[in-house]
């Protein structure tokens, strides 16, 4: 996998856990269990092969087929109009030159479909929605602008043109169909939403352990008071105790998708076989009954991820992957369809967009969410089975804030956020996967961090949760959820899930 940065060589700066997300989860065991049997390297540093997976006798891994449909992808160059063999639901377009006037209009770029009978329909304006960059392009190819738009669900166009603003050049469009193509019959682990949190919290941990000085946070101490017991009080100890999140978070396994990807021909070079999944921590203590927004996880086997567009076509081998420690959480959105009849099509297309249109040799964003609720894995961080991590607690570089992305955790809700707001259920599993996050990082939701790239040295004062409108010029993570941001912080830090 691609890194977004050089090699890290920075001195590991571990972080310590809020031990109220610990209580939360009651994950310390397992983590302990990671460091008696596996010790990490005095550095922190050690590649992850060098990091033997976990495994309990408490936890077998189980695994469900599922039927995968293939990624159909055909790329073209120029304006068009184009006739791809098979009906696109996403259209990719990258161009080079000026981004055009916001929201289309005559001087933005747009897209008009043909349907079968011939008839062409009208100008849809082409809106980057989430400019998400790696660290390493920054500076170099700020000319180049791209787009991932999707097709209205029962609109069936064979075929699109583009119309692209004056001075654009170099256009390039891909089709995507991610529902229709061959069937593969995949293995996908049966993961739940509970172990995997729990796994993410119990990190903090590993990372207090590996630091060699514990030590506590007024944010912690906050949280860890919010956090009731099921018959009075939350006694003072740091014994694990079962709090809210076992309420929402449902234990049972994942569904098989509905669509669930490869894509077009896949690079030169040996295909890897899909990355094993571990056991992961026993349930929580069954404490509270499940709630009404159960959270359902999907690992990216269950989504569809085609594991070979890893590769670089170059060497047939995976891109380099950087781990750093966790400093900030950023909150995006993907400008895609509401009301999205497949999600797992949705983040396949994203993926396609991300790892072969732009470059980026996987995923940008860590964790996926959509309307529904479901919590989707991101980028590739090893087989270990902690999504965005390595087991001593690194954060696997993304590519969703250019020049600041080493440490940074990006978390992305399916759709058009702008002037919509997330629903019910995503909002309640964002505030989940927040909680995780900040007790695994030690991390203030409230707060504001002094970030620094270990990479390039890069600086920013941001939030400790943001949204990516906090970095750069951009309308992302919209507007309407963008203005949500302070309750969900609030939120957090008072575990009100």
């Amino acid at each position: 996998m691609l890194a977004a940065g050089p090699p890290d060589s920075t001195p590991d700066q571990a972080r310590v856990s809020r031990r109220g997300v610990l209580g939360l989860l009651g994950a310390g065991g397992w983590a302990a269990t990671i460091l008696t049997a596996h010790p990490a390297s005095a550095a922190g540093l050690a590649a992850p092969a060098a990091l033997p997976r976990p495994r309990t006798p408490l936890a077998a891994a189980d695994d469900q087929l599922a039927s995968i449909p293939r990624t159909l992808a055909a790329t073209f160059r120029g304006t068009g109009p184009v006739t791809p063999t098979f009906g696109p639901g996403y259209v990719a377009v990258r161009w080079h030159g000026p981004a055009g006037a916001p929201g289309g209009g005559q001087a933005g770029p747009a897209i008009r479909l043909r349907v079968p009978n011939g008839t062409v329909g009208t100008w849809s304006p082409l809106s980057v929605g989430c400019p998400a960059e790696r660290d390493d392009r920054m500076g170099s190819e700020t000319s180049e602008h791209a787009v991932l738009t999707g097709i209205r669900p029962g609109g069936h166009p064979v075929g699109y043109e583009l119309r692209m603003p004056p001075g654009a050049s170099a256009v390039v469009s891909t089709a995507l169909n991610t529902t229709s193509g061959p069937i593969q019959q995949v293995r996908v682990p049966i993961v739940t939403a509970q172990d995997v949190l729990a796994a993410v919290a119990g990190l903090a941990r590993t990372i207090e352990a590996l630091s060699g000085s514990p030590r506590s946070a007024p944010a912690s101490e906050r949280l860890s008071a919010a956090l009731p017991t099921r018959g009075g009080p939350a006694p003072a100890t740091s014994t694990p105790r079962p709090t809210r999140l076992a309420a929402v978070v449902s234990p049972g396994p994942i569904p098989a998708p509905s669509s669930p990807v490869q894509s077009g021909p896949a690079p030169a070079g040996p295909v890897p076989a899909q990355p094993s999944r571990p056991a992961l921590p026993p349930a929580l203590p069954p404490a509270l009954p499940s709630g009404p927004l159960p959270l359902r996880y999907l690992p990216r086997a269950a989504w569809g991820a085609d594991e070979a567009l890893r590769l670089n076509p170059a060497t047939g081998q995976p891109w380099q992957t950087t781990y750093h420690p966790g400093q900030v959480i950023t909150v995006h959105h993907t400008v895609t369809p509401n009301v999205d009849p497949d999600p797992a099509a949705t983040v396949r297309a994203v993926y396609h967009f991300h790892t072969v249109d732009r470059g980026w040799a996987d995923i940008g964003y860590h964790f996926l969410i959509d309307q529904a609720g479901t919590l989707y894995e991101g980028r590739w961080s090893g087989t270990d089975g902690i999504p965005a991590h390595r087991p001593d607690g690194q954060v696997v570089t993304g590519a969703h804030v250019g020049g600041f992305n080493a440490g940074n955790i990006g978390v992305a809700l399916l759709g058009d956020l702008r002037t919509e707001p997330p629903t019910v259920a995503a909002r309640r599993s964002l505030v989940l996967v927040l909680l995780a996050l900040t007790g695994a990082h030690q991390l203030d939701p409230l707060g504001r961090v002094a970030y620094v790239n270990p990479a390039s040295a890069a600086r920013r004062d941001v939030p400790t949760i943001g949204g990516h409108r906090d970095w750069m010029a951009t309308e992302c993570p919209g507007g309407s959820l963008y203005s949500m941001l302070p309750g969900i912080r609030s939120d957090v830090s008072n575990s009100l899930v």
